[in-house]
């Protein structure tokens, strides 16, 4: 038995989760349809038909069409699975580290259904007869006879099959062209979310460290005003406007000198967009105690 018979199959779902894995990175992809149609088939068909090929390594134990159709309903149950494993690291839920786990996933799978394989007497090992695919003699025996059942089976699976791809690529396109949005964040010691320094002394400078991040799919230009209010007087401290390009970052530490005494200070970071609005489009505050 050829070796692309026994281990093509493999070979290919690997190669279609490395692809997906790629085509997710690179920005140039990101506009073509090859994105959505590849992600729809690395996440609803790959890992379960790794797992099944892992799982079932004779060809006598599930038909083909059978096969398939677990490699499906397996996806769908593997993928949230590994989503919410995910959802505990440090990564979190996000594209890359979804199609990184994935893409490790697979090769696990892979490797367990190669071994197994090859374990197996040739006879008995699942394989995909590659080269019948392109056979354009009439010599007898070159197409199987098939069942009206199996016939109706396949059917069956193609059209869910579609379906299946369709539907996960109309939701990724949308999703694409709606998850417009903007991170704003204020950073206090060892640049981290809290533990932000609250005692200033009135006209000494204090440094604090603002964020944004560009996901608006277009340049945005970016007013920035920090203001302090101590429920008496309100008073703007910092302002400056900023130009990011989709996916840009930008991130820098301003010093505050505030002015107006008290305890409880409050200082409003306002993030407003062009064209500017009476509210601001992103907001945050903290709390800070002013002596003289």
């Amino acid at each position: 038995m050829k070796p692309i018979n026994t281990f093509g199959d493999l070979v290919l779902i690997l190669g279609i989760a490395l692809a997906a894995l790629v085509v997710a990175s690179v920005p140039a992809f990101s506009v073509t349809i090859a994105r959505p149609i590849i992600g729809a088939i690395a996440v609803l068909f790959v890992p379960g038909y790794g797992f099944i090929a892992a799982l079932f390594p004779q060809k006598a134990t599930l038909g083909n069409g059978v096969r398939i159709g677990f490699s499906f309903g397996v996806s769908i149950v593997i993928v949230p699975l590994l989503e919410i494993a995910l959802n505990y690291t440090q990564w979190g839920i996000r594209l890359g580290p979804t199609l990184v786990v994935l893409v490790v996933f697979t090769l696990v799978c892979v490797i367990v259904a190669s071994i197994r394989r090859y374990k197996l007497p040739p006879e008995q090992r699942f394989a995909v007869n590659w080269s019948a695919w392109h056979q354009s003699d009439d010599r007898e025996g070159t197409w199987p006879v098939v069942s009206t059942f199996d016939r109706m089976l396949s059917i069956v699976l193609v059209i869910a099959i579609i379906a299946s791809v369709a539907v996960a690529s109309y939701a990724l396109i949308i999703q694409t062209h709606s998850e417009h949005f903007t991170e704003f964040y204020v950073l206090g010691a060892n640049d981290t979310l809290g533990n932000y320094t609250t005692n200033f002394t009135a006209g000494v400078p204090s440094p604090v460290t603002v964020g944004i991040i560009n996901h608006e799919a277009r340049n945005v230009t970016y007013t920035l005003v920090v203001s302090a209010n101590n429920s008496t007087q309100r008073s703007t401290v910092h302002s400056e406007q900023v130009t990011l390009s989709d996916g840009q970052q930008w991130e820098k530490q301003i010093d505050l000198v505030v002015n107006q005494l008290g305890e409880n200070v409050k200082l409003d970071f306002a993030l407003y967009t062009d064209p500017s609005t009476v509210d601001p489009y992103r907001d945050a505050h903290i709390w800070v105690n002013v002596a003289a």
